[in-house]
């Protein structure tokens, strides 16, 4: 009994002059990004407007993807930027700010949620967080996520992002890997980790065992 990943579109470029065309747009937006990474280190003022309107949709739709409808987002999605802002002269290939600006965004959610596993100790009875009824519809995979949310935020922080960037997300391990920053062999580690945990979790859960027994029946 496994959960599946979210299958994620192909954004593999056609042949001839959709090759030529996805290539150019690729190209551009490169540049675009370089030129947007000097600017945080030469004028980090005036492009610090520009690097919100270009990043806040992804990072705001990334926190969502793995936290849900938390009370937090909008101080951690202020908390990613003011990183990109603090940290920028640290970026050493600025054509790469696109993929930077997402580890950025997954470490600072690891970190809250290292902060939140320390409150725990200290705090046992908090205030459950309801996720969105529309974050999870369209997709029964992420349907099901959204019924083991509590399952899920018993994983261990660093397994937990594993866990959601993979089956969530639909990212392949080697990108996640990156995302974390450790390496594949690491993100392979984690998930398996992840995985035993989250079945030995959800085995002492009636409804979502049959849950997940009735969806397996169907792949059959």
């Amino acid at each position: 009994m496994s959960v599946q990943p979210v299958p994620r579109p192909s954004l593999e470029p056609g042949f001839g002059a959709e090759a030529a065309d996805a290539e150019s747009i690729d190209a551009r937006k490169e540049h675009a990004d370089s030129e947007l990474a000097l600017r945080l280190r030469s004028d980090p003022r005036r492009a610090t407007i520009d690097l919100y309107a270009r990043f806040s949709p992804e990072v705001n739709r990334l926190v969502w993807r793995l936290l849900g409808a938390d009370p937090d987002h909008n101080d951690i999605v202020q908390q990613v930027f003011c990183k990109l802002i603090q940290h920028a002269h640290k970026l050493r290939e600025p054509a790469r700010l696109g993929a930077w600006v997402q580890s950025i965004t997954v470490n600072t959610i690891y970190e809250e949620l290292r902060r939140r596993g320390v409150r725990r100790l200290f705090q046992r009875d908090s205030n459950t967080v309801e996720f969105h009824p529309d974050l999870v519809r369209d997709v029964e995979v992420r349907d099901l996520l959204l019924r083991a949310k509590g399952v899920i935020e018993r994983l261990p922080a660093k397994e937990r992002l594993v866990f959601m960037l993979h089956f969530a997300e639909g990212r392949p391990l080697a990108e996640v890997a990156e995302l974390c920053g450790f390496s594949l062999a690491t993100a392979k580690r984690r998930l398996n980790a992840a995985n035993r945990r989250f079945q030995m979790l959800i085995s002492k859960n009636t409804d979502l065992l049959s849950l997940l027994r009735r969806r397996e029946e169907r792949e059959k």
